[in-house]
C-alpha cells in the first residue's frame, strides 16, 4: 500500500488469556497478532470521526456485545495481550483510542476465515484482521509531529470493578482524553456538540483542563499556517507573472472596447469568501443549506440591477447568474426555443456578435447558437454602414424568426429600437437586444433606451459598466401591452393567463439548472457594488466623458485622413477601416500591442476572413477610468498614427508574407520610441486597484 494512505486506529482493551472482562466476555488473541500492552488496534475503513464516535456510542450503550462485532470484519487489527497481572486500564474496562492523525497502515490481503473465541453467539466469526504494530509505551505521547487522541471507554468509578458490580444498566462511560493525560470530558457533551452544529458546543466539547496537548496546537497551527499564507508565499512564480500583468496594464494604453478597469471595491468583493459557498437555484429556494445571507446579497443586487437601469419591478425582472452574456444569450434561447427554431441578429461583419449566430464562408457553424438553432443574419448597408432596415424587414416575413435580435459588438452608431419593435410585430418575433457594449451609456442615459421597445434584454457585467465579469438577463413581466400599444406585437387577446408574459420561470429555469451549476456569489456580490457605483452622478458623468473622448478620437483620426465605418459614433467605439492604407487589422493590431498599445482587429462590412480582417475596433471606457480627457486622446490619436507608419514602413521593406512582416517588426528602433512614448504617458495616469506610487515588478 502506498505510505501516503492512512486510516484512523480504534483500539480495544481486553483481559489476558482465560480471564473474563467485566460484561462477561472470554477473548483469545489471534496467533496472528502481536501481544503487546493489552490494546486491540483496529484502523477503521470510514476515516469519519462522527462513524468512530458512533461505534465508541454503541460499544458504550451495548456492553455486553463484542467488540469485534461492533467493527465487523471488514477492518484490520492486531491484539496484544495485556499484561499479567490485569493491570492497566484494569477489569471491565475497554479502551478506545483513535489516532486523529491517522497511523498509517499497510493493508493486508484478504486472509481466510479466523476463529475468534467469544462470541455472543458462540460460533466463529470472518476475520479480515491483520497484525500492525503497536505503541510499545502506551502512556508516551507518540514522537511524530500529529499526536495521538483517544478515546476511553471506563466504567463509572476508574478502579477495576468485580464482574457481578458491572450490570448493563452502569454501562461504560466514554471519556475524551489525552493518551498520557487523566483529564478528560465526556463524549457524550462531543457528540452533541457534533449534532447541533455549533460551534461553540463544539469547542467546548473539546475543552481540556489544563494547557491543551501539543499535537492540537500543532494542527491548529498547520491549518492556520495552511489558509492564511499570501499569494507571494504560495506561489511565488504565479504572483510574479501577476504582478507583471499589473505593471503592463498601468504603461500600456487599453484601447479595446470591451474591456475597461474595475474599482477597488468591486475587485475586494470579487476575491472574498463568497467563493466558498455553492447556491444552485435563486433567493429563497436554494439546493443547499446555509444561503441565507447568500440570498440577501443576490437579492440586493437584483434590487439594484432594476434600479441602475430604471426599471419598475412589477414590470421588469433580472437573472444575474449568468456567467456570460453569451451564457445569457444562449439561455434565453434554450428558453424560448426549441432546436432548429429560428433566430436572426446582425452578421458579425456588419457589426453583430457570433452568440446571434455566425456561419463562416464555407458553411462552418461557428457559435453554439448556429449549431443549435437555425440562424439567419442581417445586414449593414455597404454604402453607409447602417442598418438596412428595408432589407431586414423582407428577410424578416419571409424568415419568421422566433427571436429577433438587436445589438452588437462593434456598431458605433444608435440603434432604432422603434422601427426594430415594428419588424417584430409583423413577423411575429421575440424582440431581444443585447446591450453588452453599451449598457453603461443606456444606464447613464447617454444612448436610446431598449428597455422601452424590447421584450427581453442581455448585457455584460464589465465593459462599459466596469463591474466583474459576466451576465444579466432583463425579461419583462405582468400583463402585456395590447396590439399596438408602446409598439409591442404580442396583443391581448386571449385568457387571463396569455396576457401575461411568461418569461420569469422559462429562463430562470434555463439558466440554472439546464445551462449552469451554482452561481458564482462572488461575482454577484461585485456586481452589486458595481450597480451601485452605476446608479450614482459620478458614474453619469464618467459615461459623457466616455462619448466625449469616442468623438474626439473619431474627429483627430478623420483629421488625419483615416477611415472610419459610418463616418464617426455615437457611442464608445470606432470601427476603422484600415484597408486604405493597404494594411490588415491584424497586422496594426501586432503594431501596437508592441509598442503598449491594446485594441483588437476587426472585421468590417466585405470582409472574407476573421483573421486578417479589414478594421481595427478601437474603445474608450478603460483610459477614461484612468482619467483621460480628449486632449489626451488627441496625444493618442498621434501615437496609433506613427503605429500606423511603423506597419507600412515594415510591410514595404520585408514584403506582405505574415512571417517576413513579422521578422521586420523584431529589434525596430521606431517601435522602440513608439513604446518609451507611450509607456511615458499612460504612466501618467492612476490605475484602479493599483497604487502606482509603490515600486512595480521589473522596475
Amino acid at each position: 500500500m502506498d505510505s501516503q494512505e492512512l486510516k484512523p486506529i480504534l483500539s480495544l482493551g481486553y483481559l489476558p488469556n482465560g480471564q473474563q472482562s467485566g460484561t462477561g466476555h472470554h477473548m483469545t488473541p489471534s496467533p496472528h497478532h502481536q501481544e503487546q500492552n493489552g490494546t486491540i488496534h483496529m484502523p477503521l475503513g470510514d476515516t469519519s470521526l462522527s462513524n468512530c464516535l458512533q461505534q465508541v456510542s454503541n460499544l458504550r450503550n451495548n456492553p455486553s456485545q463484542n467488540p469485534h462485532e461492533l467493527i465487523g470484519g471488514s477492518g484490520e487489527a492486531s491484539l496484544q495481550n495485556s499484561n499479567s497481572t490485569g493491570s492497566g486500564i484494569g477489569r471491565g474496562t475497554r479502551e478506545v483510542s483513535m489516532a486523529r492523525a491517522f497511523t498509517p497502515v499497510s493493508r493486508a490481503p484478504k486472509r481466510k476465515k479466523d476463529s475468534m473465541i467469544g462470541s455472543p453467539h458462540g460460533r466463529s466469526r470472518e476475520s479480515s484482521f491483520r497484525p500492525v504494530a503497536a505503541r510499545k509505551n502506551a502512556a508516551t505521547p507518540p514522537q511524530s509531529p500529529h499526536q495521538q487522541l483517544t478515546l476511553h471507554s471506563m466504567s463509572q468509578s476508574q478502579h477495576s470493578l468485580p464482574q457481578s458490580s458491572l450490570m448493563p444498566s452502569q454501562s461504560p462511560q466514554v471519556v475524551f482524553s489525552h493518551i498520557s493525560s487523566d483529564n478528560s470530558q465526556t463524549a457524550s457533551s462531543l457528540l452533541a456538540g457534533l449534532q447541533n452544529g455549533n460551534h461553540e458546543n463544539q469547542q467546548s466539547a473539546f475543552q481540556y483542563e489544563g494547557n491543551p496537548p501539543q499535537d492540537a496546537a500543532a494542527r491548529r497551527a498547520e491549518v492556520r499556517a495552511w489558509g492564511n499564507q499570501p499569494l507571494a508565499v504560495v506561489d511565488p512564480a504565479l504572483w510574479k507573472i501577476m504582478e507583471e500583468e499589473k505593471v503592463r496594464q498601468w504603461r500600456g494604453i487599453e484601447l479595446i472596447a470591451s474591456e475597461n478597469f474595475t474599482s477597488q471595491a468591486v475587485i475586494e468583493a470579487l476575491g472574498s469568501h463568497l467563493t466558498n459557498k455553492y447556491s444552485e437555484g435563486l433567493p429563497g429556494c436554494r439546493y443547499y443549506c446555509g444561503n441565507k445571507y447568500i440570498d440577501m446579497i443576490e437579492n440586493l443586487c437584483i434590487q439594484r440591477a432594476l434600479q441602475a437601469f430604471h426599471l419598475d419591478p412589477k414590470e421588469w425582472g433580472v437573472n444575474v447568474q449568468p456567467y456570460s452574456c453569451t451564457s445569457a444569450n444562449f439561455a434565453v434561447y434554450t428558453a424560448l426555443l426549441q432546436p432548429k427554431d429560428r433566430i436572426m441578429g446582425l452578421d458579425v461583419p456588419s457589426g453583430g456578435h457570433v452568440s446571434h449566430g455566425y456561419y463562416t464562408a464555407s458553411g462552418k457553424k461557428v457559435s453554439g447558437a448556429s449549431i443549435f438553432f437555425e440562424s439567419l443574419p442581417f445586414k449593414v448597408n455597404p454604402q453607409t454602414g447602417l442598418i438596412d432596415f428595408e432589407t431586414l424587414e423582407k428577410f424578416a416575413m419571409n424568415y419568421r424568426p422566433k427571436i429577433l435580435i438587436c445589438g452588437g459588438s462593434s456598431y458605433p452608431r444608435e440603434w432604432d429600437y422603434a422601427r426594430f419593435r415594428e419588424i417584430a410585430n409583423k413577423c411575429g418575433a421575440v424582440l431581444m437586444c443585447d446591450m453588452a457594449h453599451i449598457s453603461g451609456l443606456i444606464a447613464a442615459r447617454e444612448c436610446a433606451n431598449p428597455f422601452d421597445y424590447c421584450d427581453i434584454v442581455t448585457s455584460t457585467t464589465h465593459k462599459s459598466l466596469r463591474g466583474p465579469r459576466g451576465g444579466m438577463i432583463f425579461y419583462r413581466k405582468g400583463r402585456k401591452p395590447r396590439r399596438g400599444v408602446s409598439g409591442f406585437g404580442a396583443g391581448a387577446t386571449g385568457s387571463a393567463a396569455e396576457n401575461l408574459y411568461d418569461f420569469e420561470d422559462k429562463i430562470n429555469f434555463a439558466v440554472h439548472p439546464s445551462l449552469q451549476g451554482g452561481p458564482h456569489n462572488n461575482h454577484i456580490a461585485a456586481l452589486a457594488v458595481a450597480l451601485k457605483q452605476v446608479a450614482s452622478p459620478e458614474y453619469q458623468e464618467y459615461m459623457r466623458q466616455v462619448k466625449k473622448n469616442a468623438q474626439a478620437l473619431a474627429a483627430a483620426l478623420i483629421r488625419r485622413g483615416c477611415v472610419l465605418v459610418t463616418g464617426g459614433t455615437d457611442n464608445h467605439l470606432i470601427l476603422w477601416d484600415v484597408r486604405n492604407r493597404g494594411l490588415t487589422g491584424n497586422r496594426l493590431e501586432k503594431v501596437c500591442e508592441m509598442c503598449h498599445m491594446t485594441l483588437n482587429k476587426n472585421a468590417v462590412f466585405g470582409d472574407s476572413s476573421a483573421l486578417a480582417p479589414g478594421g481595427v475596433r478601437i474603445g474608450t471606457p478603460a483610459m477614461t477610468s484612468r482619467g483621460c480627457v480628449e486632449a489626451d486622446f488627441e496625444v493618442i490619436a498621434n501615437f496609433l498614427m506613427k503605429a500606423v507608419q511603423i506597419a507600412e514602413n515594415v510591410q514595404s521593406e520585408h514584403g506582405k508574407l505574415q512571417k517576413d512582416f513579422t521578422k521586420g517588426l523584431q529589434n525596430n528602433k521606431d517601435i522602440v520610441e513608439l513604446r518609451n512614448s507611450v509607456e511615458k504617458f499612460a504612466a501618467q495616469f492612476e490605475m484602479p486597484g493599483f497604487d502606482i506610487s509603490q515600486p512595480k515588478a521589473g522596475q
